[in-house]
């Protein structure tokens, strides 16, 4: 499939109930959940970038939270579930990778979801031994 990946900074209208669509499609969040949150949430990301195919619709999204100086964690990596398993998901880490690196930032980590862990450790991401990862839970 025809695509291109690029940063984004601030989301269309289109855009916005497309990256919805995909988080619902990921169990990020509901549809319930509305959109007007969404350009906050690319706002305050270190990084966000979108794999848009040739009408420019929204097919792929993953973001980078941090500081901006030495660390951050990659969340909300999707890939529309009719666009999975070209290669896009790769894409779009290895390009935030990329951009992280532009900025030098030397510590990335990630939550990989049940059964993605495979995926990014063909990335070169290693199990963080003796770690074990924790939420607060809604009070």
């Amino acid at each position: 499939m025809e695509h291109s990946v690029r940063t984004i900074k601030k989301l269309s209208l289109k855009h916005r109930r497309q990256l919805l669509e995909l988080f619902a499609a990921a169990d990020f969040a509901d549809l319930a959940d509305g959109m007007e949150w969404l350009n906050g949430a690319v706002a305050g990301s270190l990084v966000a970038v979108g794999a848009f195919d040739q009408n420019d619709d929204l097919i792929g999204f993953a973001r980078a939270l941090g500081d901006g100086v030495s660390d951050c964690y990659i969340q909300d990596v999707t890939v529309h579930p009719v666009c999975r398993k070209q290669g896009i998901g790769k894409e779009l880490v290895e390009f935030l990778l990329a951009e992280l690196a532009e900025k030098e930032i030397d510590w990335v980590g990630l939550i990989a979801t049940p059964g993605k862990a495979d995926f990014y450790r063909k990335l070169g991401f290693e199990a963080m031994q003796d770690h074990t990862p924790m939420r607060l839970k809604k009070i």
